[in-house]
């Protein structure tokens, strides 16, 4: 899988972890949509009908509709060849949180 799919995938799971308030098994994710992150708006078409059968496969509950706009706004935002504010600061200054 190409790196920026990846990134989009890492991004898509955090914040759909944050929009369900659980975890989200990875690999079933992964499963489920790998083949639809090929771009932005890829990744948040996944959000509407894919994602629900996701869910519904998964057994969890979908997100609100608020929370399903904010998930589908932030994925469709989020510009994988950026680094993130976390990576700069980690190669700023090393994994703390670890250390």
């Amino acid at each position: 899988m190409p790196a920026l799919a990846r990134r989009r995938f890492d991004h898509l799971a955090t914040e759909l972890s944050v929009a369900l308030g659980v975890l989200v098994p990875r690999h079933a994710l992964w499963q489920a949509c790998a083949d639809k992150l090929a771009s932005a708006d890829d990744t948040a078409a996944f959000c509407d009908e894919p994602l629900d059968a996701f869910l519904e496969l998964e057994q969890l509950a979908p997100p609100s509709p608020a929370e399903r706009a904010r998930l589908r706004r932030e994925v469709s935002r989020f510009d994988p060849s950026r680094r993130t504010p976390d990576e700069i600061l980690s190669a700023l200054f090393g994994d703390v949180a670890n250390g």
